[in-house]
């Protein structure tokens, strides 16, 4: 009965609220005034934490507000993002080590049509390769510059990155997305270039991501390889099943080098809701194998879940395993509430934060 109530305590924690704060438009983007459109976003949530033994739980919740402004071929954009600890310093509750925070305004930026098949976007907004595992990129003080043909779209960006009171870099990207690829419904390939304060090269990165339907199976494929002082590599393989089975079944493959990590800080990428995250966070020098399964019951709820079924070093040491659940259900048109249930049991010669742990939201 214990463990039915922190269960039921759990799902209770894992509320999730996502309510348009407001939805306003004002204007129109051809007239004198141009146009101004507010929208906004609210999300409590919780969770409970059991590490080997030791329970945690805590509260968050996060306020978004996104401002558009619009007149002829420029888009103006003002995300704010407010939290309840440190209202005027942005979501970031935590001070690091340089007393940096996150500020009220989380980004923005001027867009600009200067020609039919070029866009100009110049400000503070996260860019870059939005891959599976590559998110992180350009995510600083940017200057872009988009050019459309029929078949690909070429992005350069420009961004000029402060390291929190170390020294400033400078970071080049240039991103080929192609539109029309034969066979492939996903061809994109990346190249990023960081240098320091003095030009001097710092680090890189290259990788392309494909996607190629094989017959009723669609097999995903992204690759990445970072340069400089780190040089490893990862490789992510999806094979997704949905049309054999008639709902989400995903059989991902991932492996990495043990150099692969502190490249591109703050990646969100976590293949499982404990693994990957608190175990291993930086996901360098592992192999493992993840099934993923999702069922829409109705136009109102889904469920998900995912195991994961190996995962070692390159000496053959596991990790261990773990099973993930959940839920999301729509309680109106603009109020959605999830819960999620993780279990992780640790494997054997894995040392440092591999522990037993479970995690409820």
């Amino acid at each position: 009965m214990k463990k039915l109530s922190i269960l039921l305590l759990a799902l209770a924690l894992g509320l999730v609220m996502t309510v348009p704060a407001m939805a306003i438009h004002i204007g129109d983007v051809d007239s004198p005034e141009g146009a101004l459109g507010i929208t906004g976003r609210y999300q409590f949530d919780g969770q409970l934490d059991d590490v080997d033994g030791n329970k945690n739980d805590y509260f968050d919740d996060d306020l978004d507000i996104s401002l558009v402004m619009e007149k002829g071929a420029v888009k103006a954009f003002v995300g704010l993002e407010i939290s309840d600890m440190y209202p005027w310093y942005g979501s970031d509750n935590e001070e690091d080590s340089n007393d940096n925070r996150s500020q009220l305004v989380d980004n923005y930026y001027v867009e600009w049509g200067a020609m039919d098949n070029l866009k100009v976007k110049i400000g503070e907004f996260a860019c870059g390769w939005a891959r599976t595992v590559s998110t992180d990129g350009a995510c600083d003080r940017n200057i872009q510059l988009t050019y459309s043909l029929d078949a690909l779209d070429i992005t350069g960006i420009l961004s000029k990155q402060d390291d929190y009171g170390e020294d400033e870099r400078d970071e080049q990207v240039i991103i080929l997305d192609a539109k029309e690829a034969g066979p492939f419904d996903v061809l994109s390939v990346a190249y990023f270039n960081i240098v320091d304060d003095t030009g001097g090269p710092e680090a890189s990165f290259t990788g392309i991501a494909l996607g190629l339907p094989v017959g009723p199976v669609g097999l995903g494929f992204e690759y990445g390889a970072n340069g400089g002082d780190n040089d490893g590599n990862y490789m992510l393989l999806e094979l997704g099943l949905e049309e054999i089975v008639g709902f989400q079944l995903d059989v991902n493959f991932f492996t990495s080098s043990d150099d692969y990590q502190d490249v591109y800080e703050g990646n969100d990428f976590a293949p499982m809701l404990i693994f990957g995250d608190q175990v291993n966070e930086e996901l360098f020098d592992v192999t493992y194998i993840t099934l993923v399964a999702g069922y829409d019951v109705n136009d109102k709820l889904s469920v998900y879940g995912q195991a994961l079924v190996s995962a070692e070093d390159d000496a053959g040491d596991a990790y261990g395993t773990e099973f993930d659940v959940g839920l999301k259900y729509a309680l109106a048109d603009n109020v959605t509430y999830k819960a999620a249930y993780g279990s992780y049991s640790e494997g054997d010669g894995v040392t440092g934060d591999d522990v037993d742990r479970s995690e409820a939201w």
